[in-house]
């Protein structure tokens, strides 16, 4: 990549991507990275190790993830999904790779050897995890920390001696005089560690780019599953309240009408009514003036 891509990409990563033709980008547009919106791009997390795919070629822009993680709380566009599935095909090449080698090696060994070995690869790993959150606490100025960190690895490196010892003591000598450094490959990245490995060496091992990326995207896994169900969750929510504003609104209205509806028929029944007892009083006013003319004349 020459300076003046780099130099584009940085900006686009600052300011969004900028068009020479104006044109209206979106976080769907397929020359966005997609990885990116959701905070894992496999091509910046490995560089120089083995797993190295080169620069991303795609946008990578600040503005379109914080737009993406706001639309996507409203509208599913199936992004999260893509990436996930992508991770997982990632990750499952990768232990493929460790399931065949870990095959081949243990057919090398008896059972008993095997398990043994296995006892010593996996106190290997609990040194080196250790050394480097040890190493970690201490650059964080947390002393006391690493001091404690630091105390249990050596307890597990006279648990590893014991079991190298244990090992040696079970193969026969003359594999002993001709065998060279048993290797085990790590369960989390794959590469090779070797059974008699120094702590130092370890320690590189797990504080090494190689396998905190490996860590970082199986733990993006399991933060991209669980956020696929809480922004279903949100949307489904949020639709359900919309709905219920509407069905609260048209039931409001329906209750207007029916008032509007019981007061014109009370209306009616008042004209009704009125209209019913305008006859009766004429008719007795009538009768009244009959009365009167009938008594005058008896007066007569």
């Amino acid at each position: 990549m020459s300076a003046q891509a780099q130099m584009k990409k940085m900006l686009e990563q600052l300011m969004g991507p900028q068009d020479d033709e104006d044109t209206v980008r979106h976080f769907t547009d397929k020359d966005v990275c997609w990885p990116f919106l959701v905070d894992i791009c496999i091509n910046d997390l490995f560089i120089n190790t083995r797993e190295d795919i080169g620069p991303c070629d795609k946008i990578h822009s600040e503005t379109m993830r914080n737009d993406f993680e706001k639309a996507s709380l409203e509208k599913d566009f199936g992004i999260e999904q893509e990436v996930l599935g992508f991770i997982k095909d990632f990750i499952n090449k990768n232990d493929k790779k460790v399931a065949a080698n870990k095959k081949r090696l243990e057919a090398e060994e008896t059972p008993e050897l095997e398990s043994k070995a296995k006892e010593i690869h996996d106190l290997g790993v609990q040194i080196g995890e250790k050394l480097a959150k040890a190493e970690s606490l201490g650059s964080e100025g947390d002393v006391d920390g690493s001091l404690a960190m630091t105390a249990e690895v050596e307890q597990l490196k006279k648990k590893k001696k014991e079991a190298e010892e244990a090992y040696h003591a079970l193969r026969p000598q003359s594999t002993l005089r001709t065998s060279t450094q048993r290797l085990r490959p790590c369960e989390i990245c794959g590469a090779f560690l070797g059974m008699h490995d120094k702590d130092t060496v370890l320690a590189d091992h797990f504080g090494g780019k190689l396998h905190l990326g490996f860590v970082a995207i199986r733990e993006k896994v399991v933060q991209l599953e669980k956020r696929i169900e809480d922004k279903k969750r949100i949307r489904q929510e949020r639709r359900f309240r919309k709905d219920s504003g509407r069905g609260n609104y048209k039931e409001e209205r329906q209750q207007q009408h029916r008032r509007r509806s019981r007061s014109r028929s009370r209306d009616r029944r008042r004209r009704s009514r009125s209209r019913s007892r305008e006859p009766r009083r004429r008719s007795r006013s009538r009768e009244r003036e009959k009365d009167h003319k009938r008594r005058s004349r008896e007066r007569r």
